[in-house]
């Protein structure tokens, strides 16, 4: 079985010079900053994955949200030596819709995640040990973002507060066209987030 540890970094590196934390962070803004009508999230072939993408050699992808009924089967093209930072299953917490304060906000964000079950990477048709994905569980901070007018969420344009929690991959650069496929469920089977990539190296 191919060891997770040869196709992305280390939870305790620092790529690209950040933590996997601080890359959270980063990829929350650019999600939550996208309008429902051209997020990603709601891409079924990958055409809008190119949105926003402001990090040169860092490429942000998304899973789906949990109503989402087909499993996507998104192809994206990106340059060689690129690498790809994406969530397999996450929880953001918002304020006032999930708590209060911060300590309402992160226990809401811990609990989804702890009931967490189900933790897939198929790599190159390979799929990657289950335990070692459990390794790559990652908090965020809390941080203040802007959501725009028709956000994912449905709220009026507005800044908020949010933290997060999730199980994350992030390759090291990419030198050869790559399939990926990621599932995460939870334990009753209700919530269950699958995606496909084609990710070509041009």
């Amino acid at each position: 079985m191919l060891e997770l540890s040869e196709f992305v970094f280390g939870i305790e590196e620092k790529p690209f010079g950040l933590t996997y934390s601080n890359w959270t962070v980063k990829w929350w803004k650019w999600i939550l900053e996208i309008p429902k009508y051209i997020s990603p999230l709601f891409d079924p072939d990958g055409k809008n994955a190119y949105l926003n993408q402001t990090y040169g050699k860092v490429f942000f992808l998304c899973q789906t949200l949990e109503s989402s009924e087909k499993i996507p089967v998104r192809t994206i093209n990106v340059p060689k030596e690129t690498s790809i930072f994406m969530p397999i299953i996450n929880w953001i917490s918002v304020l006032h819709e999930d708590g209060e304060t911060d300590e309402e906000l992160l226990k809401v964000a811990r609990q989804r995640m702890d009931v967490v079950k189900d933790l897939e990477i198929t790599i190159n048709e390979i799929r990657l040990s289950t335990n070692f994905v459990k390794k790559f569980r990652v908090e965020s901070r809390f941080v203040n973002v802007f959501l725009p007018e028709n956000n994912i969420f449905g709220h009026p344009s507005c800044k908020t507060r949010i933290v997060s929690d999730g199980y994350w991959i992030f390759t090291r650069p990419l030198t050869h066209n790559t399939s990926v496929k990621t599932v995460g469920s939870c334990s009753s089977g209700i919530t269950k987030i699958k995606v496909n990539y084609n990710i070509n190296i041009i």
